[in-house]
């Protein structure tokens, strides 16, 4: 999907949505994570995006490089060819050293024709004020959706709603997730400013209540933090449109094959 596409809306829900990848199998956020999902069998991938400090979209969760590669200190203080030479994969294990920090370009072209892709804006005050932060990240995402010619659905998501908001400037017309973790207060008036896509609760939210709130103003609903097989269950049995997971195909068996095709 383009900047300029909306998907058609979920397919057979629940959606099977791998979060970083199959993130339980590979090194999180890496090119290996992302094929492992679509080999396990999900319907779309999710992933974190955040900026070099020349300003490309790279699939990274943490701010800082210490955690998931052999770098160290912030990644927007770090050029995309800097990144590149750290090794993203060994932490995890041995045969997935050499996985490097993948540019949102890679990660597209990993998905085509394969599953959609839900893009997790990561702003980092590192690389400037605040409010530019998020300028350049939303222009930088949709500069790299829009050369993607991407032709599967993609959803922009963020936790931040100035982030969202910047998002909406920047793709006018991309289907946009309000990430939510403690509560869902301010869904409506977002949505009436900017026109949400999807909601995005935490499994600890998901409730009748909430997602009926949500249906009345329109919105999908993918959940995530669905690990737990009960917590699957019960939202599917809800009437979620995705589930996230870190073990897409534990996730499948869970939910009896119920994902539906991307």
């Amino acid at each position: 999907m383009t900047a300029g596409r909306r998907p058609t809306g979920a397919a057979r829900a629940p959606l099977c949505i791998a979060h970083r990848g199959a993130s339980a199998r590979a090194p999180e956020n890496t090119l290996a994570a992302f094929e492992r999902a679509f080999d396990d069998g999900a319907d779309w991938i999710e992933c974190d995006v955040r900026l070099t400090a020349d300003g490309a979209p790279i699939v990274l969760h943490d701010a800082t490089l210490d955690r998931t590669t052999n770098g160290r200190g912030p990644a927007a203080r770090r050029t995309l060819a800097e990144v590149k030479r750290f090794d993203a994969g060994a932490w995890f294990g041995r045969r997935f050293a050499r996985q490097t920090v993948p540019t949102l370009a890679e990660v597209l072209d990993c998905a085509r024709h394969r599953g959609g892709v839900n893009i997790e804006l990561k702003c980092d005050p590192a690389i400037g004020p605040i409010r530019e932060a998020h300028r350049r990240l939303a222009r930088a995402v949709g500069a790299a959706i829009a050369a993607a010619r991407f032709p599967g659905p993609i959803v922009v998501s963020s936790f931040s709603r100035p982030a969202l908001r910047a998002a909406r400037t920047a793709m006018p017309h991309a289907c946009l997730g309000y990430l939510v973790s403690r509560s869902a207060r301010g869904t409506k008036s977002l949505h009436r400013a900017i026109g949400l896509w999807s909601l995005h609760p935490h499994v600890r939210l998901a409730s009748r209540a909430r997602f009926g709130a949500a249906r009345r103003l329109g919105l999908r609903l993918l959940a995530w933090g669905a690990d737990d097989p009960a917590d699957a269950r019960r939202i599917a049995a809800l009437g979620a449109d995705g589930l996230m997971a870190d073990d897409p195909a534990a996730l499948g068996r869970i939910l009896g094959g119920g994902a539906g095709a991307s």
